[in-house]
């Protein structure tokens, strides 16, 4: 969801309360710990309500040629693949805490209970599953892309997760910081402080974030596509 539309606080407090009617789990992650794996088995849904999650894809098969999807935030749901008509109870994609993560799990039928017996949450589920796809489709598409384009248009994904830095500047969370940057591009460290330095308007503070200007980011890339 993190290419179209995100959750707004609004969202997020009622899919909390539609999963509090069916006496969810209320798990938490330290950065770095495995959610779940592509492959194993999906017991249920998670809901995101606090902290940032990595998700990645790989074929199942072979669990090579793996493509990081983004980041995941607060309302967004992980397992959702439980939905999908031929799924095989098995989690489709990989996802790790990257900062402390909050989560509330419903086992898979009370999911389907909640999902048949509230409208909101079969609405959200559309629009989620729809974006999802449109997700892996444009990291897919990302990933194709030459060093410089590859990496500005993730960081406008992860716009999202900033927070005001200095006028009209942003800073990424710590926690997004050069190791992760370069899992979400798929560029080596090296190319992506090469290409982080040859950005206008980006640069890391004196805490190691990334800042950067939105706007003026924006008007490089659009003067990059049209050239």
């Amino acid at each position: 969801m993190n290419i179209l539309t995100q959750p707004t606080a609004a969202v997020l407090r009622d899919l909390e309360e539609v999963f509090a009617r069916y006496e969810p789990l209320q798990v938490r992650y330290e950065p770095d710990e495995l959610i779940c794996q592509v492959g194993s088995y999906a017991a249920g849904v998670y809901l995101v309500t606090s902290g940032i999650v990595q998700e990645s894809y790989a074929d199942p098969g072979t669990r090579g040629n793996r493509v990081s999807m983004g980041l995941l935030g607060p309302g967004e749901l992980i397992g959702i693949e439980l939905q999908l008509p031929d799924n095989e109870r098995l989690h489709r994609t990989t996802c790790r805490a990257v900062t402390r993560v909050s989560l509330s799990f419903l086992e898979r039928t009370a999911f389907a209970a909640a999902v048949e017996q509230h409208e909101l949450l079969r609405r959200f589920l559309a629009t989620h599953l729809a974006e999802r796809c449109f997700g892996l489709a444009h990291a897919l598409w990302r990933s194709q892309l030459e060093a410089s384009m590859r990496l500005s248009t993730l960081l406008f994904d992860l716009i999202r997760f900033g927070e005001p830095a200095s006028p009209g500047h942003i800073a990424l969370p710590p926690q997004v910081d050069l190791r992760l940057l370069a899992g979400l591009s798929h560029l080596s460290h090296r190319q992506v402080k090469r290409v982080c330095a040859s950005l206008p308007g980006v640069s890391w503070n004196d805490e190691e974030q990334l800042v950067f200007s939105p706007d003026e980011f924006s008007c490089w890339s659009s003067q990059e596509t049209v050239g």
